[in-house]
């Protein structure tokens, strides 16, 4: 009796084990002109964009250089450095904004932990058209105390093709 509770014990922790794995897995591959964020800096020609909790959002006009944007089934925001020492839980909406100003939201990433960079893809859902653009918007959950650093550098959204 004492083992098998034992070896059911073990199991229940193996699966919690294999069901945290499998979210961390998840996040990490959920998901022109950039305005709203100030601090911009350019690496290796590639131009990076800060948010924080002044300057939440950047503002990307879509532009599609080898296919349509039909074509285009995912929207990739590369977070490339993260300065959040109290571990804030840190989450990134997404929305496509239309020549007419309608906003439309393809959805959300948060990182985890929450100071760790990387890459996220989010699915366009077929909503972009012509003379739009991804706005990219970090939302934090938790109240931020003031003097508290939280600072995100993201990379020039890109848009993927669908295979």
């Amino acid at each position: 009796m004492r083992t098998m509770v034992k070896t059911l014990a073990l199991r229940k922790m193996h699966c919690c084990v294999c069901v945290i794995l499998f979210f961390f897995a998840v996040g990490r591959a959920a998901v022109g002109s950039v305005g709203d964020s100030e601090s911009k800096e350019v690496e290796g020609g590639d131009a990076v964009y800060y948010l924080d909790t002044t300057n939440p959002s950047i503002t990307q006009p879509i532009e599609s250089r080898n296919a349509s944007l039909e074509e285009c089934k995912f929207v990739q925001i590369e977070v490339t450095e993260v300065r959040n020492p109290k571990k804030y839980s840190l989450t990134f909406q997404v929305y496509f904004q239309s020549k007419s100003k309608e906003k439309v939201y393809l959805g959300s990433f948060s990182l985890y932990p929450p100071d760790n960079p990387g890459r996220f893809i989010v699915a366009t859902q077929g909503k972009l058209k012509d003379q739009g653009a991804i706005i990219v918007s970090m939302v934090t959950p938790d109240k931020v105390d003031p003097g508290d650093t939280v600072r995100v550098a993201v990379k020039k959204v890109k848009l993927l093709k669908g295979s």
